[in-house]
């Protein structure tokens, strides 16, 4: 069989030679930027096709390895939840865009001795979907090879839309058609959301590793978005045009974390790549992954933790629970701090609040709060507050004034400085920006719930750097039966993380 694709690959070599061969004359004649732009596309795409000639030949080297195919098939059958569906022949799609098919066997779920009712046509039943061994060895699923599973994930990701995905990726010659590039992206990142929860939850119920924050200063943040999510309503018929019922779009708060390290200085260290993610679940489910990521990466082990955030209630309340969960003192060994600007926020609401202020008594006003405030003289700042607490104004101003009283120690801005600990979450806020508002919350976008998951953590992993570790871990991961897993460079989680002994 080696010989054979030997023989396959030369003769697609040849082939290459000669197309290059017919139209090198025509290159080396090339005179101005317009034709050498088209001559070095056309250069491109010779190459692409010769690639997937390439590989085409070593995939079919690879499925009709008669030892492969046993060992796949004695794998996948383990425990007796699936059985011999028989051959089947299945096209797979290459990086370059060309179609191949290949003959594999075809596994299915197990129903012997559990009879249930028949599935309707067009739809599953319980006990799943079947696969194809060999293919889910290499990582091949949803009729696509895992480069160009990933290369669709993130150029769709890293795009504004769907429809611009698949203009970069036409660019490349891979033009899978709307619904099944919608379909590629949403089964990978539908996937890595479920692996991702189990392997959080492993992680929490493990006991604590030694990770890469060993002796760090860890700074960790939490914020929400915006986008809108599409909610079927049964109400009412379907349009003549499109067949689809209405919809709801109600908006939705996307929670995001981010988990980076300062030096000495309080700068951002290089060290350590920060690691974002999110969920549209409630402010306990993103407490939940902090705590999974932050144990994950030995947290407990980290000089000092620094959490940042606006006054949002939902961060603080929870604080306390975060450092008990992961081992720590919460008086001790977590500094909470309140970013500094919408503390600021806060008092220019204040200043407003006196109708007949001049702009310069405002001014005046706001300086003498900001010197208070950033001093951590909280008492004399709430009394500075209080002489504004009068009739009209009492209930407006009193208002605000729990929130300083609720937050004193997060706010001594003066002492932060001075230790080196930020007192802003720009980070997260830009990766609210970044990771949300520049691709979930654009006109005319609603996103069904699991979808909207996908794309955050495609996202997050993308803008993080962590993206292809993810998809490589992974695809990994929805093979645990496969044997050849065990080797040291599959990564063991989504970060890839090395351990400080390095």
């Amino acid at each position: 069989m080696q010989s054979a694709v030997h023989e396959e690959i030369r003769k697609n070599a040849a082939e290459f030679g000669i197309a290059i061969d017919d139209r090198i004359d025509g290159w080396l004649a090339v005179r101005d930027p317009v034709d050498f732009r088209r001559a070095e596309l056309e250069i491109a795409a010779l190459c692409r096709e010769f690639a997937d000639a390439t590989t085409a030949a070593v995939l079919k080297g690879i499925v009709t390895n008669a030892e492969l195919q046993a060992e796949a098939s004695l794998a996948a059958h383990l425990g007796g939840k699936f059985r011999h569906g028989g051959r089947r022949e299945v096209g797979v799609t290459l990086l370059g865009g060309s179609d191949v098919r290949v003959t594999v066997e075809y596994v299915k779920p197990n129903r012997i001795g559990r009879p249930g009712r028949r599935r309707k046509v067009g739809q599953r039943g319980k006990g799943g979907v079947g696969f194809y061994p060999v293919l889910a060895a290499l990582g091949i699923w949803f009729g696509v090879t895992p480069a160009l599973g990933g290369e669709v994930c993130r150029q769709v990701a890293d795009s504004d839309s769907v429809r611009a995905g698949r203009a970069a990726l036409a660019r490349r010659g891979i033009d899978l058609g709307h619904k099944r590039t919608l379909r590629v992206v949403n089964k990978y990142s539908g996937r890595a959301v479920a692996q991702r929860g189990q392997w959080l939850e492993q992680v929490c119920n493990d006991p604590p590793v030694r990770g890469v924050l060993r002796d760090k200063r860890v700074v960790i943040a939490t914020d929400g978005g915006r986008l809108r999510e599409r909610l079927a309503d049964p109400r009412g018929r379907r349009r003549t045009e499109t067949r689809h019922r209405r919809y709801d779009a109600p908006w939705r708060e996307p929670k995001l974390l981010t988990i980076y390290v300062i030096d000495d200085e309080g700068t951002i260290s290089d060290s350590f790549q920060p690691v974002y993610d999110g969920t549209l679940g409630d402010a306990d489910a993103i407490f939940d992954m902090l705590a999974g990521y932050l144990k994950a990466l030995g947290v407990h082990e980290a000089r000092e933790l620094i959490l940042l955030g606006d006054g949002a209630k939902w961060i603080w309340d929870r604080a306390a629970k975060l450092a008990e969960r992961l081992g720590l003192d919460a008086a001790k060994q977590l500094t909470q701090v309140i970013d500094w600007c919408h503390v600021v926020g806060v008092l220019h609401e204040i200043a407003a609040v006196p109708a007949d202020w001049s702009e310069k008594q405002k001014q005046s006003w706001l300086r003498r709060a900001k010197n208070r405030l950033h001093a951590g003289k909280i008492d004399e700042l709430l009394k500075f507050i209080d002489n504004l607490a009068v009739e009209p104004h009492a209930k407006e101003v009193s208002e605000h004034r729990d929130y300083f009283v609720r937050n004193a120690a997060r706010m001594q801005y003066a002492a932060f400085e001075a230790a080196k600990i930020p007192t802003g979450s720009g980070a997260i806020e830009s990766a609210v920006r970044r990771i949300v508002n520049m691709r979930l919350k654009s006109n005319g976008m609603f996103w069904l719930e699991v979808n909207a998951e996908g794309m955050l953590l495609l996202r997050s992993y993308l803008k993080s750097g962590y993206l292809d570790t993810l998809i490589d871990w992974s695809l990994a991961a929805a093979i645990p039966w496969w044997g050849p897993l065990t080797e040291s460079h599959i990564p063991s989680t989504p970060l890839d993380l090395r351990t400080a002994a390095e």
